[in-house]
Protein backbone atom coordinates (compact mmCIF):
# COMPACT_ATOMS: atom_id res chain seq x y z
CA UNK A 1 0.00 0.00 0.00
CA UNK A 2 2.80 2.42 0.89
CA UNK A 3 4.49 1.79 -2.46
CA UNK A 4 1.25 2.37 -4.36
CA UNK A 5 0.66 5.55 -2.35
CA UNK A 6 4.16 6.81 -3.18
CA UNK A 7 3.63 6.06 -6.87
CA UNK A 8 0.30 7.87 -6.81
CA UNK A 9 1.83 10.92 -5.12
CA UNK A 10 4.65 11.01 -7.65
CA UNK A 11 2.20 10.71 -10.57
CA UNK A 12 0.21 13.62 -9.21
CA UNK A 13 3.32 15.77 -8.81
CA UNK A 14 4.51 14.85 -12.31
CA UNK A 15 1.11 15.77 -13.74
CA UNK A 16 1.23 19.13 -12.00
CA UNK A 17 4.75 19.75 -13.31
CA UNK A 18 3.58 18.92 -16.85
CA UNK A 19 0.72 21.40 -16.60
CA UNK A 20 3.08 24.05 -15.26
CA UNK A 21 5.57 23.47 -18.07
CA UNK A 22 2.82 23.93 -20.66
CA UNK A 23 1.71 27.05 -18.81
CA UNK A 24 5.29 28.28 -18.76
CA UNK A 25 5.59 27.85 -22.52
CA UNK A 26 2.40 29.83 -23.03
CA UNK A 27 3.73 32.54 -20.74
CA UNK A 28 6.99 32.46 -22.64
CA UNK A 29 5.11 33.24 -25.83
CA UNK A 30 3.99 36.46 -24.20
CA UNK A 31 7.53 37.56 -23.34
CA UNK A 32 7.84 39.26 -26.72
CA UNK A 33 5.40 41.83 -25.39
CA UNK A 34 7.66 42.59 -22.42
CA UNK A 35 10.79 44.65 -23.02
CA UNK A 36 13.87 42.79 -21.87
CA UNK A 37 16.15 44.99 -19.81
CA UNK A 38 19.30 44.95 -17.73
CA UNK A 39 18.70 46.20 -14.18
CA UNK A 40 21.72 48.51 -14.49
CA UNK A 41 20.09 50.17 -17.48
CA UNK A 42 16.88 50.64 -15.50
CA UNK A 43 18.78 52.06 -12.53
CA UNK A 44 20.84 54.45 -14.63
CA UNK A 45 17.70 55.73 -16.29
CA UNK A 46 16.27 56.67 -12.90
CA UNK A 47 19.34 57.50 -10.82
CA UNK A 48 22.39 59.72 -10.85
CA UNK A 49 24.45 56.70 -9.74
CA UNK A 50 26.48 55.17 -12.57
CA UNK A 51 27.97 51.74 -13.02
CA UNK A 52 31.48 51.64 -11.57
CA UNK A 53 32.77 49.18 -14.17
CA UNK A 54 34.30 50.33 -17.44
CA UNK A 55 31.95 50.61 -20.42
CA UNK A 56 34.68 49.53 -22.84
CA UNK A 57 32.91 46.21 -23.44
CA UNK A 58 29.78 46.54 -25.53
CA UNK A 59 26.70 44.92 -24.06
CA UNK A 60 26.27 43.19 -27.42
CA UNK A 61 29.47 41.24 -26.70
CA UNK A 62 28.18 39.93 -23.36
CA UNK A 63 26.39 36.61 -22.93
CA UNK A 64 22.82 37.26 -21.66
CA UNK A 65 21.65 35.47 -18.54
CA UNK A 66 17.86 35.68 -18.41
CA UNK A 67 15.89 35.64 -15.18
CA UNK A 68 12.42 36.68 -14.11
CA UNK A 69 12.14 40.19 -12.74
CA UNK A 70 11.71 40.14 -8.98
CA UNK A 71 10.88 42.87 -6.47
CA UNK A 72 11.33 40.90 -3.28
CA UNK A 73 14.06 39.96 -0.82
CA UNK A 74 15.95 37.84 -3.39
CA UNK A 75 16.69 40.79 -5.66
CA UNK A 76 19.78 42.35 -4.06
CA UNK A 77 22.62 40.02 -5.23
CA UNK A 78 21.45 40.25 -8.84
CA UNK A 79 21.38 44.05 -8.67
CA UNK A 80 24.82 44.23 -7.09
CA UNK A 81 26.35 41.83 -9.62
CA UNK A 82 24.92 43.86 -12.47
CA UNK A 83 25.29 47.39 -11.14
CA UNK A 84 28.81 46.94 -9.76
CA UNK A 85 30.10 45.30 -12.92
CA UNK A 86 30.68 41.78 -11.61
CA UNK A 87 28.64 40.25 -14.44
CA UNK A 88 30.50 42.29 -17.03
CA UNK A 89 33.84 41.17 -15.59
CA UNK A 90 32.75 37.61 -16.33
CA UNK A 91 31.49 38.36 -19.83
CA UNK A 92 27.82 38.23 -18.82
CA UNK A 93 24.84 40.53 -18.99
CA UNK A 94 21.86 40.04 -16.70
CA UNK A 95 18.51 40.36 -18.43
CA UNK A 96 15.26 40.74 -16.49
CA UNK A 97 12.41 39.30 -18.56
CA UNK A 98 9.36 40.43 -16.60
CA UNK A 99 7.62 39.38 -13.41
CA UNK A 100 6.14 35.89 -13.07
CA UNK A 101 3.91 34.19 -10.55
CA UNK A 102 5.92 31.79 -8.42
CA UNK A 103 4.34 28.71 -10.06
CA UNK A 104 5.49 29.88 -13.49
CA UNK A 105 9.17 30.36 -12.66
CA UNK A 106 10.42 26.77 -12.99
CA UNK A 107 8.42 26.13 -16.19
CA UNK A 108 10.11 29.21 -17.68
CA UNK A 109 13.51 27.67 -16.83
CA UNK A 110 12.56 24.34 -18.39
CA UNK A 111 11.22 26.00 -21.55
CA UNK A 112 14.29 28.22 -21.93
CA UNK A 113 12.43 31.50 -21.58
CA UNK A 114 14.60 32.09 -18.51
CA UNK A 115 18.00 30.68 -17.63
CA UNK A 116 18.38 30.98 -13.87
CA UNK A 117 16.12 31.11 -10.83
CA UNK A 118 16.52 30.65 -7.10
CA UNK A 119 14.67 28.88 -4.32
CA UNK A 120 15.04 27.03 -1.02
CA UNK A 121 16.21 23.38 -0.96
CA UNK A 122 12.81 21.95 -0.02
CA UNK A 123 11.08 23.61 -2.95
CA UNK A 124 13.87 22.52 -5.29
CA UNK A 125 13.67 18.95 -4.01
CA UNK A 126 9.93 18.82 -4.70
CA UNK A 127 10.46 20.10 -8.24
CA UNK A 128 13.14 17.48 -8.91
CA UNK A 129 11.01 14.74 -7.34
CA UNK A 130 8.21 15.77 -9.69
CA UNK A 131 10.46 15.32 -12.71
CA UNK A 132 11.98 18.76 -13.34
CA UNK A 133 15.48 18.48 -14.84
CA UNK A 134 17.16 21.25 -12.85
CA UNK A 135 20.16 21.58 -10.54
CA UNK A 136 21.45 24.12 -8.06
CA UNK A 137 24.91 25.50 -8.82
CA UNK A 138 25.53 27.82 -5.89
CA UNK A 139 24.18 29.36 -2.71
CA UNK A 140 22.65 32.79 -2.32
CA UNK A 141 21.19 33.57 1.11
CA UNK A 142 22.37 31.91 4.31
CA UNK A 143 21.58 32.52 7.98
CA UNK A 144 24.30 34.71 9.53
CA UNK A 145 26.20 33.71 12.63
CA UNK A 146 25.64 35.24 16.08
CA UNK A 147 28.45 37.76 15.53
CA UNK A 148 26.62 39.35 12.57
CA UNK A 149 24.05 42.14 12.98
CA UNK A 150 20.66 40.51 13.81
CA UNK A 151 18.96 42.70 11.19
CA UNK A 152 20.46 40.36 8.57
CA UNK A 153 18.85 37.19 9.93
CA UNK A 154 16.60 35.40 7.49
CA UNK A 155 13.25 36.11 9.16
CA UNK A 156 11.58 37.82 12.10
CA UNK A 157 8.24 36.72 13.48
CA UNK A 158 5.48 39.01 14.67
CA UNK A 159 2.11 38.45 16.37
CA UNK A 160 -1.08 40.48 16.33
CA UNK A 161 -2.38 42.65 19.14
CA UNK A 162 -4.76 39.95 20.41
CA UNK A 163 -1.84 37.57 20.93
CA UNK A 164 0.07 40.29 22.76
CA UNK A 165 -2.96 40.99 24.96
CA UNK A 166 -3.12 37.26 25.72
CA UNK A 167 0.43 37.33 27.03
CA UNK A 168 2.35 35.99 24.03
CA UNK A 169 5.90 37.30 24.34
CA UNK A 170 7.95 34.35 23.08
CA UNK A 171 7.45 31.42 20.72
CA UNK A 172 6.95 29.07 23.66
CA UNK A 173 3.93 31.13 24.72
CA UNK A 174 2.13 29.96 21.57
CA UNK A 175 1.65 26.56 23.23
CA UNK A 176 -1.42 27.75 25.12
CA UNK A 177 -2.52 30.56 22.83
CA UNK A 178 -6.07 30.13 21.48
CA UNK A 179 -6.55 26.80 23.27
CA UNK A 180 -7.62 24.13 20.79
CA UNK A 181 -8.24 26.68 18.04
CA UNK A 182 -5.72 26.81 15.20
CA UNK A 183 -3.19 29.64 15.08
CA UNK A 184 -3.43 31.35 11.70
CA UNK A 185 0.08 31.71 10.29
CA UNK A 186 0.94 33.47 7.03
CA UNK A 187 3.09 31.39 4.72
CA UNK A 188 3.43 28.95 1.84
CA UNK A 189 3.99 25.28 2.58
CA UNK A 190 7.35 23.73 1.68
CA UNK A 191 9.17 27.07 1.67
CA UNK A 192 11.11 28.93 4.34
CA UNK A 193 7.78 30.35 5.48
CA UNK A 194 6.73 27.09 7.07
CA UNK A 195 10.08 25.26 7.37
CA UNK A 196 11.62 27.84 9.73
CA UNK A 197 8.55 28.31 11.98
CA UNK A 198 8.16 24.53 12.18
CA UNK A 199 11.79 24.12 13.23
CA UNK A 200 11.36 26.83 15.88
CA UNK A 201 8.22 25.07 17.10
CA UNK A 202 10.15 21.80 17.36
CA UNK A 203 12.88 23.53 19.37
CA UNK A 204 10.40 25.27 21.68
CA UNK A 205 8.04 22.36 22.26
CA UNK A 206 5.12 23.84 20.31
CA UNK A 207 3.10 21.39 18.23
CA UNK A 208 3.27 21.94 14.49
CA UNK A 209 -0.37 20.92 14.42
CA UNK A 210 -1.41 24.15 16.12
CA UNK A 211 -0.83 26.14 12.92
CA UNK A 212 -3.08 26.78 9.96
CA UNK A 213 -1.27 28.18 6.92
CA UNK A 214 -2.69 31.09 4.94
CA UNK A 215 -0.82 32.29 1.85
CA UNK A 216 0.07 35.83 0.81
CA UNK A 217 2.18 36.92 -2.15
CA UNK A 218 4.38 39.42 -0.30
CA UNK A 219 5.67 40.40 3.12
CA UNK A 220 3.88 43.73 2.85
CA UNK A 221 0.59 41.88 2.36
CA UNK A 222 1.35 39.79 5.44
CA UNK A 223 2.06 42.90 7.51
CA UNK A 224 -1.27 44.39 6.45
CA UNK A 225 -3.11 41.13 7.19
CA UNK A 226 -1.64 40.98 10.69
CA UNK A 227 -2.64 44.58 11.35
CA UNK A 228 -6.20 43.74 10.30
CA UNK A 229 -6.30 40.64 12.49
CA UNK A 230 -6.69 38.27 9.54
CA UNK A 231 -3.79 36.16 10.82
CA UNK A 232 -2.19 35.61 14.23
CA UNK A 233 1.50 35.39 13.30
CA UNK A 234 3.65 36.26 10.30
CA UNK A 235 7.26 35.85 9.20
CA UNK A 236 8.95 38.82 7.52
CA UNK A 237 12.24 39.05 5.61
CA UNK A 238 14.94 41.73 6.18
CA UNK A 239 13.96 44.29 3.52
CA UNK A 240 10.67 44.72 5.38
CA UNK A 241 11.75 44.55 9.03
CA UNK A 242 11.44 48.33 9.26
CA UNK A 243 7.98 48.25 7.68
CA UNK A 244 6.89 45.80 10.38
CA UNK A 245 8.33 48.03 13.10
CA UNK A 246 6.69 51.12 11.64
CA UNK A 247 3.38 49.24 11.57
CA UNK A 248 3.70 48.74 15.32
CA UNK A 249 3.97 44.94 15.18
CA UNK A 250 5.32 42.95 18.12
CA UNK A 251 8.27 40.64 17.44
CA UNK A 252 8.47 37.38 19.40
CA UNK A 253 11.23 35.47 17.60
CA UNK A 254 13.64 35.31 14.68
CA UNK A 255 15.11 32.58 12.49
CA UNK A 256 18.15 32.04 14.71
CA UNK A 257 15.87 30.17 17.14
CA UNK A 258 15.47 27.36 14.60
CA UNK A 259 18.89 26.22 15.76
CA UNK A 260 20.20 25.16 12.35
CA UNK A 261 22.95 27.71 11.86
CA UNK A 262 23.48 28.95 8.30
CA UNK A 263 21.24 26.15 6.98
CA UNK A 264 18.20 28.03 8.30
CA UNK A 265 18.13 30.52 5.45
CA UNK A 266 19.96 28.73 2.65
CA UNK A 267 18.81 29.69 -0.84
CA UNK A 268 20.05 28.14 -4.10
CA UNK A 269 20.60 29.34 -7.67
CA UNK A 270 19.49 26.76 -10.23
CA UNK A 271 19.61 26.21 -13.99
CA UNK A 272 18.09 23.54 -16.20
CA UNK A 273 20.24 20.46 -16.78
CA UNK A 274 20.28 21.24 -20.50
CA UNK A 275 21.55 24.80 -19.97
CA UNK A 276 24.30 23.52 -17.66
CA UNK A 277 25.31 20.90 -20.23
CA UNK A 278 25.39 23.37 -23.13
CA UNK A 279 26.93 26.34 -21.28
CA UNK A 280 29.14 25.13 -18.41
CA UNK A 281 31.54 28.06 -18.84
CA UNK A 282 28.69 30.57 -18.55
CA UNK A 283 27.32 28.88 -15.44
CA UNK A 284 30.79 28.97 -13.89
CA UNK A 285 31.03 32.67 -14.76
CA UNK A 286 27.63 33.28 -13.18
CA UNK A 287 28.67 31.56 -9.95
CA UNK A 288 31.87 33.62 -9.78
CA UNK A 289 30.02 36.88 -10.44
CA UNK A 290 27.36 36.19 -7.82
CA UNK A 291 29.96 35.21 -5.22
CA UNK A 292 31.75 38.53 -5.78
CA UNK A 293 28.43 40.36 -5.53
CA UNK A 294 27.47 38.59 -2.32
CA UNK A 295 30.76 39.45 -0.66
CA UNK A 296 30.24 43.06 -1.68
CA UNK A 297 26.63 43.10 -0.43
CA UNK A 298 27.64 41.76 2.98
CA UNK A 299 30.33 44.44 3.27
CA UNK A 300 28.12 47.27 2.00
CA UNK A 301 24.72 46.71 3.58
CA UNK A 302 23.45 50.29 3.34
CA UNK A 303 24.40 50.79 -0.30
CA UNK A 304 22.94 47.40 -1.20
CA UNK A 305 19.66 48.45 0.40
CA UNK A 306 19.78 51.73 -1.53
CA UNK A 307 20.23 49.93 -4.85
CA UNK A 308 17.28 47.70 -4.02
CA UNK A 309 15.12 50.68 -3.03
CA UNK A 310 15.87 52.50 -6.28
CA UNK A 311 14.94 49.50 -8.38
CA UNK A 312 11.69 48.47 -6.68
CA UNK A 313 10.53 52.01 -5.89
CA UNK A 314 9.96 51.26 -2.19
CA UNK A 315 12.23 52.21 0.68
CA UNK A 316 14.34 49.27 1.81
CA UNK A 317 16.65 49.50 4.81
CA UNK A 318 18.05 45.98 4.91
CA UNK A 319 18.81 42.81 3.00
CA UNK A 320 19.73 39.21 3.65
CA UNK A 321 23.15 37.83 4.52
CA UNK A 322 24.81 35.92 1.69
CA UNK A 323 27.23 33.07 1.18
CA UNK A 324 30.76 34.29 0.40
CA UNK A 325 32.03 31.04 -1.10
CA UNK A 326 31.25 29.03 -4.23
CA UNK A 327 31.08 25.87 -2.15
CA UNK A 328 27.71 24.27 -1.40
CA UNK A 329 27.83 22.79 2.08
CA UNK A 330 25.66 19.68 1.91
CA UNK A 331 24.96 19.87 5.63
CA UNK A 332 22.97 23.05 4.95
CA UNK A 333 20.80 21.19 2.43
CA UNK A 334 20.04 17.96 4.27
CA UNK A 335 17.66 19.37 6.96
CA UNK A 336 15.34 20.71 4.28
CA UNK A 337 15.10 17.35 2.50
CA UNK A 338 14.74 15.44 5.76
CA UNK A 339 11.84 17.68 6.76
CA UNK A 340 10.03 16.85 3.52
CA UNK A 341 10.51 13.16 4.31
CA UNK A 342 9.32 13.54 7.90
CA UNK A 343 6.15 15.35 6.83
CA UNK A 344 5.41 12.79 4.11
CA UNK A 345 5.83 15.26 1.25
CA UNK A 346 8.31 12.86 -0.37
CA UNK A 347 9.17 9.21 0.40
CA UNK A 348 12.28 8.64 2.47
CA UNK A 349 15.34 8.20 0.29
CA UNK A 350 13.61 9.34 -2.88
CA UNK A 351 15.71 12.52 -3.15
CA UNK A 352 19.36 12.83 -2.18
CA UNK A 353 21.38 16.02 -1.90
CA UNK A 354 23.29 15.26 -5.10
CA UNK A 355 19.98 14.94 -6.95
CA UNK A 356 19.38 18.67 -6.53
CA UNK A 357 22.87 20.24 -6.49
CA UNK A 358 26.14 19.98 -8.39
CA UNK A 359 29.60 20.74 -7.01
CA UNK A 360 30.94 21.22 -10.54
CA UNK A 361 31.23 24.99 -10.25
CA UNK A 362 32.87 25.31 -6.87
CA UNK A 363 36.15 27.20 -6.37
CA UNK A 364 36.39 28.44 -9.94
Amino acid sequence: MAIEKDKKVKRIIQAVIAVLVIGGIIIGAQFGKTKYSSPSESLEANSSTKTTDSNSTSSDDLFPIKTATRKDCTLAPFLVADKKGFFKEEGLKLVFTGELNNDAVTPSILSGDNDVADTHPNSLALKVYGGSKIKAVGRSIIEPGPDVDPKLRHMRFYVNKDAVASGVKTWSDLTNYKGNEKIKSAGFNNTCEDFIPNKISDAKGVSRGKFEWITFESDLQKIQALKLGQVDIIGVHPPFFDAATEAGLTQISDSSEAGLGEATGVYLYYFSDSFIEKNPDKVAAFVRAMTKAQKWANANVEETAKLTSEFIGTEVKGNHYYSETTQINEDTIKPWIEDLENTGAIPKGSIKVDDIITHKFEAQ
